[in-house]
C-alpha cells in the first residue's frame, strides 16, 4: 500500500505541474547547464576518452557517445553560441512553438546530423584514405541545435532587423546562411574544427527539411510550412536565389520520385458542402502557409502585449519617484490584425450607417 500511495502522489504532482513544465524554459535551462558542465569536464583526459565521439568508435557499438558528445567540447566559441541559442533564441521561437516540438526538432537535427557526418567520415576513409574526420577531429558540441535555432528564427521573424551595418541590414532571414559563412571562415582560420562547419551546414539543411515538409500542425492534417519566405532558395543571398530555385526544384522532383518527399494533395468531398450560395468553406484546402502565418501573427501579438505591460510598469514606477509630474500613458506600437479581420469587422458598421441614413 505504501508504494501505491507514493506512486499515486507522484502522479498527482506530475499532472499538476505538467503545464508548468510544458510552458516554461526549464528544459532548455537544463540543457544549458549540461553544456557548461560538459565544457568543464572536457579538459579532463578520461572524460574526453569516455564521452567524446569519433566516427571510428561507433564500430565498437559505443552508442552512448552520440548523446554525451553533444554536451562536450572545450571550444569557447561553440559554448557561448550554444548558451545564447538555448537561452535567447529558444525563448524567442517558443512564442510560435511548444516545448515538445522544439525538443523534438533539436533531437532530430542533432541525431541525424551526427549520423550523416559519421557516414561521410567512413566514406572519405574508404575511398580517399583520409583519417581527418574518421580518427582526428571529434564530433562534439551542439552546433546542429544552434543551426536549427537560426532556421526557426528565419521562419518566425523573417523580416525583422537584427543589426544595421554600413554594408546593409542583417535580418533574421539571413541568419542561416550567415552562420554557415562565418563558420567556414573560422574553420579555415583554425578557430574551430572543420567538422563543426559540416555540423552547421548539415544542421541547417536537416532542420529546414523537417520544418518545411514533416513538422505536424495542430490540426494533424497539415505537415510542414509552405510559406514563400521559407523556400530552400531563401536560405541563400537574394542575388543567387534564382539559381538555387532551379536546383531546389530539380532536387525536390527527384526526391518526390524516390518517395522521400511527397507532394501534398488535398481531397475534398463535394457532397459534404451544405450551401454554395452562402459561401464555400473548405478547411481541407487550408494550406500550411496560412496556418503558419496565423500562428506567427498570434505570437507577435503576445510579444507586443508583453512589451506593453513592461513599459506600463516602467511608467508607473517612474511616477512613484516623481510625484510632482503628471503621468502620461506610454504609446506602444501593437501589431495590427490581418487585413481580413479588419474588413470583416468594418462591414457591420457600414450597414448600420446605411440603416441610420435611411
Amino acid at each position: 500500500m505504501g508504494v501505491k500511495s507514493v506512486l499515486g502522489d507522484l502522479q498527482i504532482v506530475v499532472e499538476r505541474h505538467s503545464d508548468v513544465l510544458r510552458n516554461n524554459a526549464l528544459p532548455f535551462r537544463f540543457l544549458v547547464v549540461l553544456r557548461i558542465i560538459g565544457f568543464i569536464v572536457s579538459y579532463l583526459h578520461f572524460a574526453r576518452s569516455l564521452l567524446w565521439l569519433h566516427p571510428y568508435q561507433l564500430a565498437s557499438i559505443e552508442l552512448w557517445r552520440i548523446a554525451t558528445s553533444a554536451f562536450c567540447g572545450h571550444n569557447l566559441i561553440d559554448v557561448l553560441w550554444s548558451v545564447w541559442c538555448l537561452h535567447f533564441g529558444t525563448n524567442l521561437v517558443r512564442l510560435n512553438n511548444t516545448n515538445e516540438s522544439l525538443l523534438k526538432l533539436y533531437a532530430i537535427t542533432q541525431g541525424i546530423t551526427t549520423l550523416v557526418i559519421v557516414v561521410f567520415a567512413y566514406l572519405t576513409y574508404i575511398f580517399f584514405d583520409s583519417i581527418k574526420f574518421f580518427y582526428i577531429e571529434p564530433l562534439v558540441g551542439m552546433t546542429p541545435v544552434c543551426a536549427a535555432v537560426m532556421v526557426l528564427m528565419k521562419q518566425f521573424l523573417p523580416d525583422t532587423i537584427v543589426l544595421a551595418t554600413p554594408f546593409g541590414r542583417i535580418k533574421y532571414t539571413h541568419l542561416p546562411f550567415l552562420v554557415i559563412y562565418v563558420s567556414f571562415i573560422l574553420a579555415l582560420t583554425k578557430f574551430i574544427y572543420f567538422v563543426s562547419f559540416l555540423q552547421i551546414a548539415i544542421g541547417v539543411q536537416v532542420s529546414w527539411t523537417y520544418l518545411r515538409f514533416y513538422k505536424p500542425h495542430e490540426t494533424d492534417e497539415i505537415y510542414g510550412d509552405g510559406s514563400e519566405h521559407f523556400t530552400w532558395a531563401s536560405l541563400f543571398p537574394s542575388r543567387t536565389q534564382l539559381f538555387f530555385t532551379l536546383i531546389g526544384k530539380v532536387c525536390f522532383r527527384s526526391l518526390a520520385r524516390m518517395g522521400v518527399c511527397k507532394r501534398q494533395v488535398r481531397h475534398v468531398d463535394l457532397n459534404s458542402l451544405q450551401s454554395v450560395a452562402v459561401g464555400i468553406n473548405l478547411p481541407a484546402l487550408e494550406n500550411s502557409a496560412k496556418d503558419s502565418e496565423r500562428r506567427r501573427q498570434k505570437a507577435l501579438k503576445e510579444l507586443n502585449e508583453r512589451l506593453n505591460k513592461t513599459r506600463t510598469a516602467e511608467v508607473a514606477n517612474y511616477g512613484n519617484w516623481d510625484d510632482d509630474e503628471n503621468d502620461e500613458p506610454s504609446s506602444v506600437a501593437v501589431v495590427s490584425p490581418p487585413a481580413s479581420n479588419v474588413h470583416s469587422s468594418s462591414r457591420p458598421n457600414t450597414e448600420n450607417e446605411k440603416e441610420s441614413m435611411a
